[in-house]
């Protein structure tokens, strides 16, 4: 998948900075990227997405009698495609609007893409006010659910929609950081994690901890609300953590496509009955 963050925006000065900085294109550090226009959603310009944030913001605070005040503002959404990828003008028009779709569609945004000259990557940053943009106005962060996870699944949806085009077409697919983690480990002479508890099926999701120790190596960290498990694949090395959900779905689809491949014996062709004599032939012709 794409490189995917979301980084929180707690105060005014930083979401006006932050607006000011990524449509800045002759800011310093965007000497080797080309700058693309804003892009809104459901809000006319950035000007106007700042101040209606602001103030809908401090509106929801003024009226809650209980529970903790709403602290920020807006989310940041970083989605890097990786080098090379060279994303054409239609392809990046149609990456923001389904991570709009998927990840905020009630919520106002704007998106700036930024270009790299030389490498053929492209970064989009996607502000996303902290609010649904109805009648009274709600908080739209919650911890129902996890954005940075919801991010990186439409991320990965939007690359596999793309890239089937690109093949479609003759040109060359985006590279997934998933597959190139698999490159480096086929090239160490290694099996990825799911590769590894695909064999091992059938068991439940919930039996995973218990799987992955029993390959020998240390579950550091497991949190089912959170979607999460850490795994030590190295005694000298640090964890690393995986979502449940789609490590278990990587398990399961390679272990179903394992099962394919395993062709049954062939039944036994039976003889056909020879009838009695003077026998009905119902049955045998």
């Amino acid at each position: 998948m794409p490189y995917a963050k979301v980084l929180p925006i707690n105060t005014p000065k930083m979401l006006s900075g932050k607006l000011a900085y990524l449509t800045n294109a002759t800011h310093r550090n965007h000497r080797d990227k080309t700058i693309e226009a804003a892009v809104c959603h459901r809000t006319s310009n950035a000007a106007s997405f700042l101040a209606k944030t602001v103030a809908t913001i401090r509106a929801i605070n003024a009226t809650h009698r209980r529970g903790r005040k709403v602290k920020n503002l807006a989310d940041e959404v970083i989605i890097r495609l990786p080098d090379w990828s060279n994303p054409s003008a239609e392809e990046r028009a149609r990456f923001f609007k389904n991570t709009v779709k998927e990840f905020c569609p009630d919520s106002e945004a704007v998106g700036v893409w930024h270009i790299d000259k030389y490498n053929g990557s492209a970064d989009l940053h996607l502000i996303v006010a902290n609010y649904l943009d109805v009648y009274p106005p709600k908080v739209r962060r919650s911890s129902a659910f996890n954005p940075i996870a919801l991010v990186r699944a439409a991320s990965d949806q939007i690359t596999e929609a793309v890239n089937l085009r690109r093949r479609e077409q003759g040109v060359t697919p985006i590279v997934t950081m998933k597959e190139v983690r698999k490159a480096r480990l086929k090239a160490r002479g290694l099996k990825t994690l799911a590769e590894q508890l695909a064999p091992m099926l059938p068991f439940s999701a919930a039996d995973l901890p218990e799987q992955i120790e029993s390959l020998g190596y240390k579950v550091t960290r497991y949190n089912a609300s959170r979607n999460s498990i850490s795994v030590c694949l190295s005694e000298d090395k640090k964890a690393h953590r995986y979502f449940l959900d789609r490590l278990w779905q990587e398990t399961v689809a390679l272990g179903v496509n394992k099962a394919a491949k395993i062709v049954p014996p062939p039944v036994p062709k039976l003889p056909r009955p020879t009838p009695r004599p003077g026998a009905s032939e119902v049955g045998f012709e």
